[in-house]
């Protein structure tokens, strides 16, 4: 409980992340050292914008679906880095959403997220297909495979997208479902062509190794899963309120 309700917090926090302040790159160039800071960025937009299923590892089943709003708080890993590229202090990146899943058959799962940085015009969206290896009982985990991509949109200076693969193991008690898993994600920053002239940038990449670990709360109808997630060095923390049918 100490865990969800940090969580909580930190959705909350994550209002503020990059308030009023577009994610602009300002980053003057004459020292040449733009690109590494972009690339030290890049990692951390990874582990925050990558998709975030947040869920354990059993099939949905055909008739399934899920529904649900969540958040994600990532601590930036190099603030001076961040301060360097866009002129102003970051502490953190955030951002809110919504999320659905449908089950399919043969123990496929398809799965889509909207989400937005509050504050600023900065957009994403993403999918996911997975399929249940074991779709777990009583008496056996669950174990899943997953792909998974996202992209923004209203960023004027870059775009951004990811690719990730991972496998995820988990298995229920009553009320409970605990969840681990692990795998790779991939991140991509393209920079405009104007601000790629001005700042010297050319593109950025994030390959990283994802780890995560995770819990489902059932309460009636209300499930809330609070979920740490380390891709990298980067740290993010991930809360979902929600429903399934």
């Amino acid at each position: 409980m100490r865990f969800a309700c940090a969580a909580v917090l930190m959705a909350g926090m994550s209002a503020s992340a990059w308030a009023g302040t577009e994610l602009n790159i300002a980053c003057n160039n004459s020292a040449g050292g733009c690109q590494s800071v972009f690339e030290s960025a890049t990692r951390d937009l990874t582990a925050t914008l990558n998709y975030k299923a947040l869920e354990p590892a059993e099939a949905t089943g055909l008739l399934g679906v899920g529904v649900g709003a969540f958040a994600t708080y990532t601590p930036v890993h190099d603030k001076n880095a961040w301060r360097e590229l866009t002129g102003s202090d970051v502490d953190f990146v955030g951002m809110a959403g919504l999320q659905a899943t449908k089950g399919l058959p043969f123990g496929f799962d398809v799965g889509a997220f909207y989400t937005w940085v509050p504050d600023t015009s900065a957009k994403a969206f993403g999918a996911q297909l997975r399929y249940a290896i074991l779709e777990g009982g009583v008496a056996t985990p669950a174990l899943a495979l997953r792909g998974a991509f996202t992209r923004t949109s209203g960023i004027d200076d870059f775009d951004f997208t990811t690719r990730s693969v991972d496998l995820s193991l988990s298995k229920g008690f009553a009320m409970v479902t605990p969840y681990i898993g692990a795998g790779y994600v991939w991140g991509v920053a393209k920079p405009g062509d104007a601000v790629a002239t001005a700042a010297g940038l050319s593109r950025a990449k994030a390959d990283e190794e994802r780890f995560f670990l995770g819990v489902r709360l059932s309460m009636l109808l209300l499930e809330v899963t609070p979920e740490f997630e380390r891709v990298g060095s980067t740290n993010a923390y991930n809360l979902r309120l929600g429903m399934s049918f």
